[in-house]
């Protein structure tokens, strides 16, 4: 079964959102958020890959 096209772009979103988020974080220095907003932008990351990747 295959996902829907809105998840895709949902979790593509994800993504710019936390890396926005990590970028910001870390121009004020605030290190615990830094640390969060990597950590859900990585997972978003993994989610988008194995949304997108080739099945055989």
């Amino acid at each position: 079964m295959t996902d829907p096209p809105w998840r895709v772009w949902l979790t593509t979103v994800l993504v710019c959102g936390w890396g926005i988020l990590t970028i910001r974080a870390f121009q004020k220095q605030e290190w615990p958020f830094v640390l969060l907003c990597g950590l859900m932008f990585l997972v978003n990351v993994v989610t988008l890959w194995r949304l997108t990747r080739n099945r055989p």
